[in-house]
């Protein structure tokens, strides 16, 4: 019973277990299929995530490989652009480094020939002194006292009467006479001197003076003229040559006794006659002298010292000199010597790539200038005989200008505008574009800083013009009588080249600066000021230099000298005394306007107010074809565009002709030294007057411009070869140029132009 009662419950739990499977088997195994069902959904979205990060593993790996490549490709384009640069960066390294060694040496050469000069005029002092020392000895005394005689015996050969001493001898009826000596002259000897200068003036005074620093011979004054035949002067004389002669050659070690010793055995103390001025007045640069009654204008005179003086103005009592240096040495009562030289300035050949002050002298650190030859800075201008029409073109490179305002070989062509509107740039490029044209250039620089003719200086020297060019700088520091002279020494050195058949392109930068300058000289000289208180030969002060200009005819050698002068106006004002001066006195002017250069339009031209009275006559057929009636369409733009300023209603054709002058005026628009040639100015002209331009916004024409450039030199070299060359502008190569530019119009489109 205990088993049973035992295994009942267990038996109980087996029968509610079966009833339990009985009943529920159903829902059992439908929840069972469930499962299974969610298992194997379940698997195979696993199965499809699987895939999935496996395609999307394969996707990394190949985006992966790709950056790897890009980087790769970037990392090899930026380590090549690195190479670039560091190889740039080397090569301006070197181009700097290249630039200081040639400034070091150039600052060493310098140093050393001033290091030589310096040691040559001391070891020419001490020698000279030397010299001086040995013949004052008493075994000299011989010759000493055979060289009186000797200027006794000859004296009568040089007496000659000045206009200052007829005038003493007209007044007083005598004439005093000075005589000095080193040693106390014999009494035989002193009278066969007075004898002489009574036959030669009539009644003379003789004032005697011992000197013994003159170590020997006699000096006479009589007036302002001077017979002198003294050691002293000699020996001056001597020392004077060999520091500018035997001393300043090409040998580096030259022996100074030697050069002395055999100047002195092939010396004769001949009679030097000569007159001297006494300085009565120092103040700003000019200086008044008594005496020297037949100096000449233009004179150089000769102070102590280097210091020398142009004789500016010829009074009745004294004379009035400019000085031509510094003159803090300078005293009221010294003497100053006539030289008998017209003022003038070195030339040649080896002025080329030079440059100079307005001496003439080499301001550049590359040694002295070795040339012989000299021409004054004033000169007569060819006579009109000498002169042959103007009828070669002078290409400036510059579209505004080449077109419309043509220049021609022997033209004086004004450039004015206000400060600072690109008169200098225009003058630069033309310089520069004359590289391999056989025209030498001159640029002459009046009263402007340092440190913008060295800029100038170095751009041209950048770009190989001053294998050409020779500048001539009176920069703003130095003195009046330098700025007044620096165009003339300029136009000097320009003529020398012209008169052997050079063709010369000179540049006054500016004519204003030199007004001012002669203004300054003529108030000191108290000269009477006329209108702006210039004097009254201001005219003459720039007709006399600008008409050298010329082209000569074939019998004088058929060379030329073009002048581009340079004028400052003030708020535009082309009717200011000086500007209208030099107006009329050129063959034309290029006005620069303010509204143009500061709207962009550069250069700034004004072309209605710009003209060539050379005309045509300065451009080749081609060109002059080309040009059409561009100056007309300009100057319609010009009038239309000031009347549409107060209509907003216009209508097509109006429209029409706006945008086509306004593709005109970005077309002239050009940039700082990038002269064109002849054949790109006549393809970017005849492609304007096509209205190829018109058909792109302004903001595209000047892309355009440079694009339909590029095309033509690519694919029609020939055609561009042969208009550089003068080949006439037909209609067939007209026609040939538009439909090349047309074509090249669409590819520019294409290739993201508009």
């Amino acid at each position: 019973m205990e088993f049973l009662r035992a295994i009942g419950p267990v038996f109980n739990f087996l029968l509610l277990a079966l009833a339990l499977i009985f009943f529920t088997r159903k829902q059992i195994r439908k929840l069972l299929q469930e499962r299974r069902d969610r298992i194997a959904d379940a698997l195979g979205r696993a199965a499809d995530a699987q895939d999935q990060a496996r395609h999307t593993a394969e996707d990394i790996a190949e985006a992966q490989q790709a950056a790897d490549a890009e980087a790769h490709a970037q990392l090899a384009e930026a380590k090549a652009q690195a190479e670039a640069n560091t190889a740039a960066a080397d090569a301006e390294t070197a181009r700097e480094a290249e630039a200081v060694r040639r400034g070091v040496a150039q600052t060493e050469a310098q140093l050393r020939s001033d290091m030589e000069d310096r040691v040559s005029d001391a070891a020419i002092g001490r020698i000279t002194a030397a010299t001086a020392g040995v013949l004052a000895q008493d075994a000299f005394a011989p010759a000493r006292a055979a060289l009186v005689d000797d200027f006794v015996a000859n004296i009568g050969a040089h007496l000659t009467t000045q206009p200052s001493d007829a005038l003493a001898l007209a007044e007083t009826g005598t004439l005093t006479v000075e005589v000095e000596a080193a040693e106390p002259l014999p009494a035989a000897a002193l009278d066969a001197l007075k004898d002489t200068l009574t036959r030669a003036y009539g009644h003379v005074t003789c004032m005697t003076t011992v000197r013994p620093e003159l170590i020997g011979g006699i000096c006479l004054r009589i007036g302002d003229t001077h017979y002198d035949g003294t050691l002293r002067h000699a020996l001056d004389l001597l020392e004077q040559d060999a520091a500018n002669s035997a001393l300043h050659t090409t040998d580096e070690n030259p022996d100074l006794a030697a050069c002395i010793r055999d100047r002195l055995a092939d010396t004769h103390v001949a009679i030097d006659v000569f007159q001297t001025g006494i300085v009565t007045s120092l103040s700003d640069g000019i200086c008044r002298v008594r005496g020297m009654a037949d100096v000449m204008a233009g004179e150089l005179l000769a102070f102590d010292g280097t210091l020398r003086g142009m004789v500016m103005d010829l009074g009745r009592e004294d004379i009035g000199v400019v000085l031509l240096g510094p003159y803090g040495h300078l005293q009221e009562g010294d003497r100053v010597r006539r030289t008998g030289q017209i003022m003038s300035v070195p030339v040649g050949e080896e002025m080329i790539g030079r440059v100079v002050d307005a001496l003439g002298r080499p301001i550049d650190g590359h040694g002295p200038i070795r040339t012989t030859e000299r021409r004054a800075i004033e000169s007569p201008a060819p006579g009109v005989i000498a002169r042959k029409g103007v009828s070669v073109p002078l290409q400036t490179g510059i579209k505004a200008i080449d077109a419309l305002v043509p220049i021609g070989r022997g033209q004086r062509e004004l450039i004015i505008g206000d400060r600072q509107t690109g008169k200098t740039a225009i003058a630069i490029d033309a310089i520069l574009n004359q590289k391999d044209t056989g025209v030498l250039c001159i640029y002459v620089a009046i009263g402007q800083k340092e440190s913008t003719v060295a800029g100038v200086v170095q751009k041209l020297r950048d770009r190989g013009a001053m294998a050409y060019t020779t500048v001539v700088c009176a920069h703003a520091s130095e003195t009046a009588p330098m700025l007044y002279i620096a165009p003339y020494a300029g136009a000097a050195i320009g003529e020398y080249f012209m008169y052997r058949g050079r063709d010369v392109l000179i540049v006054y930068d500016d004519l204003s600066k030199q007004a001012v300058a002669y203004r300054e000289i003529s108030l000191l000289l108290q000269r009477p000021p006329g209108r702006e208180a210039y004097p009254g030969d201001v005219f003459y002060l720039h007709s006399r230099l600008l008409e050298r200009a010329a082209r000569l005819s074939d019998a004088r050698g058929g060379g030329s000298m073009t002048a581009l002068p340079i004028v400052e106006t003030q708020a535009g004002d082309v009717s200011a005394y000086i500007p209208t001066n030099i107006i009329s006195i050129t063959d034309g002017q290029i006005f620069l306007e303010s509204s143009l250069f500061f709207s962009g339009h550069r250069p700034a031209v004004n072309v209605g107010l710009s003209v060539s009275r050379v005309g045509g006559a300065a451009q080749t057929k081609a060109m002059k074809k080309a040009v059409g009636t561009l100056r007309l369409d300009l100057a319609q733009y010009r009038e239309m565009e000031v009347f549409t300023q107060f209509s907003s209603d216009l209508d097509e054709e109006t429209k029409n002709q706006l945008a086509y002058g306004q593709s005109l005026m970005y077309i002239l628009r050009q940039g700082r030294c990038s002269p064109l040639s002849q054949a790109q100015q006549i393809v970017t002209l005849v492609t304007a007057m096509a209205r190829i331009y018109q058909q792109v916004p302004v903001s595209q024409v000047c892309p355009l411009r440079d694009y339909l450039l590029g095309e033509f030199a690519a694919g029609r070299p020939q055609l561009m070869q042969e208009l550089e060359q003068g080949a006439a502008l037909t209609d067939e190569v007209r026609q040939q140029i538009v439909d090349f530019a047309k074509t090249a119009l669409e590819k520019f489109r294409r290739a993201g132009g508009r």
